[in-house]
């Protein structure tokens, strides 16, 4: 197995991130075959640490990621200043925070210092008040890289699903709902099924936007759905979005095309919530989430689950190895 470096930020210091990191990086077993850099403060963690009594946890504080050690909890101070820790609450602080941390990671993952990152739970308002106009990790890693053709694709055992509409007010959906954006879905998730999961031949489902079928689907879905076909794409749709979950039709395709963010979001999160990731569909570099907010309610209370890191982390080992299964078998058919 490929030995990678995995990047980690710190999140919203006010909420559960750290009591997370900390607690999934104190097993040993979390380090095999990866070496694992926190993007933080020093200051805050021993903060965080101390509230929980993690007495046997320590950092091992590193300038550079090349300075990290393989089987140890490494960190990288971001934030040089003094930051004050408000638990449970949204404040500017924690958003600027949380900006240099993944400014950090961003520029070691673009040179390659880091394989993977990891983007733990930030607080949209705290960002927002500290000048970042943040919708979503997947959002700010695509402007960071460059790149138009991206989507959240949320992932677990039995279902992948990204979406269409990057609209936030579902009054503006409808109007982002053409067949080129359709289109460029279907084919970005069919990429992504092959390069990163394995799929040879994905089969993909596309919803409707509407719950019975009306314009949307008989134009600009059904047109994309068509030009996929004729493409060489195995695509069938648009299935109406309650029938669909409600009867496990999604466990016959492997992967779906939603229209709007609740739409797969919601049904997703019903289904499997600890065992899930969100991964950023379409950038050059792998980049997750964890399934999980920033949990201001648990602060300081120890109860904090850890399953959605160590789930991030083991889909950071899986998507490493089938992309490079993938750039084996690629450079194979060339010979």
């Amino acid at each position: 197995m490929k030995h990678i470096k995995i990047g980690i930020t710190q999140g919203d210091i006010n909420g559960v991130g750290y009591e997370v990191i900390m607690k999934v990086l104190a097993e040993q077993k979390m380090y095999e075959g990866k070496t694992i850099i926190v993007y933080g403060s020093p200051k805050v963690a021993a903060y965080h640490r101390k509230s929980l009594d993690l007495q046997n946890f320590n950092f091992n504080l590193v300038t550079t990621a090349d300075e990290a050690a393989p089987k140890r909890p490494n960190i990288i101070n971001c934030v040089e200043e003094e930051v004050r820790v408000d638990v449970g609450t949204a404040t500017v602080d924690a958003g600027k925070a949380a900006i240099k941390a993944l400014a950090r990671a961003i520029e070691d993952l673009k040179t390659d210092k880091i394989d993977v990152l990891i983007s733990m739970p930030v607080n949209k308002e705290s960002m927002r008040a500290a000048g970042v106009d943040f919708s979503n990790h997947t959002e700010y890693l695509a402007k960071a890289f460059g790149t138009n053709q991206h989507s959240e694709l949320f992932v677990n055992g039995q279902m992948k699903l990204c979406y269409v509409s990057k609209a936030t007010s579902l009054s503006q959906v409808a109007k982002t709902i053409t067949k080129d954006a359709v289109l460029e879905k279907i084919v970005a998730l069919n990429d992504s099924l092959q390069v990163d999961f394995g799929v040879q031949k994905p089969k993909i489902a596309v919803l409707a936007l509407n719950s019975a079928f009306g314009d949307e689907e008989k134009g600009a879905i059904a047109s994309a759905i068509s030009d996929a076909k004729n493409s060489g794409f195995v695509v069938v749709g648009p299935y109406l979005a309650e029938d669909f979950f409600a009867d496990a039709v999604y466990k016959k395709f492997d992967g779906v095309v939603g229209m709007y963010r609740d739409q797969v979001a919601v049904p997703f999160k019903a289904v499997s919530y600890d065992n899930s990731v969100e991964f950023s569909l379409g950038l050059p570099k792998i980049c997750i989430a964890p399934t999980m907010g920033v949990g201001y309610a648990q602060v300081e209370k120890n109860c904090a689950e850890e399953s959605p890191l160590v789930q991030a982390l083991f889909t950071a080992v899986d998507l490493t190895e089938k992309r490079d299964e993938y750039a084996q078998l690629t450079k194979n058919k060339l010979k």
